[in-house]
């Protein structure tokens, strides 16, 4: 698996994209396949060059995702040559598929027909002849899953995000899918079947297409999503977001027991609370690389803050979507944000990243917060919309497409939020008439004010 990524992926930057969605997935894999399939041609063809320096009379050729041997070979049983010569070329299938780990056996396999031909040993048994002795047995969900982190990374590079992704992956695999039965479709489809949960079927279905693309298997899957429904959840107003900052330091301070090395954790988590509130940020933003030097920088005179680029949408630079919040929350307190520096000086990869934000949901728990931390986020992009901002300026600032952005804030439009909606836009309309209104009243001044002036006129030429 290393050999893939340094072989494969070392020149490969995966494309960073402002969707977290379906057609952001759909990009970077598309961009990462045409990467393999540009490095899988230039390597077939080195194969093939070694495979002539050596002078044998072997070439790999590639048809129908399968890699196949061609050689001029004696003819094969009961064949015949037009010209009724005893040779003839052929091209022999193996069974092999057409990736990397299939090109070295490949090659090995061409060595051994080009030793074949060069000693005028060849027969045609049944492995050329393409019979197998026994049927495959195929393979269980439990050898799988053996497999599943060396056959996943050889088509995507490793990142702390894709490490992150199988990481979720193998667990939900483990939950779902480990079993002694033989990976088959109708097996497959009954595995996802199962589910009924919207989230879970979702990240079963990812990994059915993982392993159904892996082995080959054309299944349709289609049919098997289950439709979304959202779910009836309280996003917090501006007043319980900042009611609620305190209750890290009182719970740490007073209510919980803790050792003293994890005493100032508050800091952290208050810091973290207040960056997702204001900015909008996802919490692993926070934890994985944040430019902490800028954040504090007097250069900074817009109080941005800047999102690494090994994030899930790539590299970006937010605005604060309600600056007083900053002087407010102490956001720039010096010894909180040294606290978190400190936390991303540790060796931080994707298992660690993937406990950090575990902790910090516990923590919103434990510390009495009526809210999970997405739920900052999903804030900012109802008040954006209420605030009026532009659709595309507040999506470009939480990191993702108008498309999303869009179902996240209707997804969780409340009543209360569409009551000030209406109010806003009615406060619009009648702001509307009062400005009629005066400008009615300022034309029949003008008039007015014109008339007085033509009477004077015309006293002062009597």
């Amino acid at each position: 698996m290393e050999d893939i990524q340094g072989k494969v992926f070392s020149d490969f930057e995966v494309p960073t994209t402002s969707d977290g969605s379906y057609r952001g997935r759909k990009k970077i894999s598309d961009e990462t396949s045409k990467h393999i399939q540009m490095k899988f041609e230039q390597e077939l063809i080195e194969v093939n060059d070694r495979l002539k320096s050596s002078k044998s009379k072997v070439k790999l050729l590639v048809t129908g995702g399968a890699i196949q041997l061609q050689a001029t070979l004696p003819l094969k049983p009961n064949d015949s040559h037009i010209q009724g010569r005893n040779k003839k070329q052929y091209k022999i299938s193996l069974g092999i598929p057409a990736n990397f780990d299939g090109l070295k056996t490949a090659e090995e396999e061409a060595y051994e027909l080009g030793k074949l031909i060069a000693r005028k040993t060849f027969i045609w048994t049944d492995k050329y002849l393409g019979i197998r002795a026994t049927k495959d047995k195929g393979i269980t969900f439990k050898e799988f899953y053996e497999q599943f982190e060396s056959r996943y990374f050889s088509t995507r590079k490793k990142t702390i995000r894709s490490e992150g992704s199988f990481n979720s992956y193998k667990i939900c695999y483990k939950a779902h899918f480990y079993s002694d039965d033989i990976i088959t479709a109708q097996n497959l489809k009954n595995k996802v079947l199962k589910i009924n949960s919207v989230a879970v079927r979702r990240n079963v279905l990812i990994i059915a297409r993982i392993i159904a693309k892996s082995l080959s298997l054309k299944i349709d899957f289609t049919d098997l999503t289950l439709k979304y429904k959202p779910n009836n959840r309280s996003i917090p107003d501006d007043n319980k977001i900042v009611t609620s900052i305190n209750n890290f330091q009182f719970c740490y301070e007073g209510t919980i027991r803790v050792k003293p090395e994890y005493r100032n954790n508050w800091k952290i988590y208050k810091l973290a609370y207040g960056l997702m509130a204001i900015y909008g940020l996802r919490p692993r933003e926070i934890f994985n690389q944040p430019d902490l030097e800028w954040f504090l920088s007097p250069d900074n005179k817009y109080n941005t803050f800047k999102v690494h680029s090994s994030n899930k949408t790539g590299y970006r630079e937010a605005f604060p979507f309600i600056p007083e919040w900053i002087e407010l929350f102490d956001l720039k307190n010096v010894e909180a944000i040294q606290l978190l520096s400190d936390k991303n000086k540790e060796n931080i990869n994707a298992e660690k990243l993937r406990l950090i934000v575990s902790n910090l949901s516990k923590n919103f728990k434990v510390c009495g917060i009526p809210f999970k931390p997405y739920d900052l986020r999903h804030a900012c992009a109802i008040r954006a919309h209420l605030q009026g901002m532009p659709v595309k300026a507040a999506a470009d600032n939480l990191g993702h497409t108008v498309e999303v952005h869009t179902k996240v804030y209707q997804q969780w439009f409340g009543l209360e939020n569409r009551r000030k909606a209406f109010e806003q836009t009615f406060e619009g309309l009648n702001e509307v008439d009062k400005l009629k209104d005066e400008i009615a009243s300022l034309r029949r001044k003008i008039a007015e004010l014109e008339i007085e002036n033509n009477n004077l006129k015309l006293a002062n030429k009597v």
